[in-house]
């Protein structure tokens, strides 16, 4: 019986740092959702000062602009898809259900709790082994997600960043224009006067 604690034990503390590090996982997709509403808010900016289609860089802005939303769209489903993981977690049961099964097994071998808790152990012992394995395989999952996430994020920011030169150049030109008419304005008055 002394292999079977020592079995357990392993296990127990398998099935233990699998759940921390689900913790530790789980705490790491709060970033994304900023991530996420920072980008939103950044490519609704960029839309309202879309320069003209018929020119340059209305065009390379399109083009840009769309790489950007489906980086974005892609990086979302991956965090999704991270989030969703935690609904397929194995846990063990509540300790009341735990009590009453051991209970049961007391009943059912007649008083014997020396056997009954024999099986009880053995059954926390697979619950132990199937939660390890289970979380340890969604853990992995996640953490792929995860990556992939930050890897269109970062697509995502950068095609951003190249969509915003042509708008940046374009309002400069507008302003350049504007200063220019406001100017040729301005002096023509005076000119006439000579």
């Amino acid at each position: 019986m002394k292999s079977d604690d020592e079995e357990y034990k392993i296990y127990e503390k398998i099935y233990n740092t699998e759940s921390e590090r689900k913790e530790k996982l789980m705490a790491r997709l709060n970033l994304p959702l900023t991530i996420i509403v920072a980008l939103l808010s950044f490519l609704s900016y960029l839309l309202s000062k879309a320069p003209s289609r018929e020119t340059t860089e209305g065009v390379f802005f399109w083009i840009s602009y769309i790489m950007a939303v489906v980086y974005l769209l892609v990086a979302m489903a991956h965090f999704s898809k991270a989030w969703r993981v935690r609904n397929e977690d194995l846990i063990i049961p509540p300790a009341d259900k735990l009590e009453t099964y051991r209970k049961t097994l007391v009943d059912y071998h007649d008083g014997d709790r020396e056997k009954a808790n024999s099986l009880f152990m053995q059954t926390m012992m697979e619950y132990h082994i199937m939660g390890a394995t289970r979380n340890a395989l969604n853990n992995d999952s996640r953490s792929i997600q995860l990556d992939l996430f930050s890897k269109y994020v970062i697509y995502a920011v950068i095609v951003s960043i190249i969509a915003f030169t042509p708008t940046y150049l374009s309002s400069k030109n507008q302003d350049n224009k504007d200063v220019r008419a406001e100017t040729t304005t301005t002096s023509s008055p005076t000119n006439a006067k000579r």
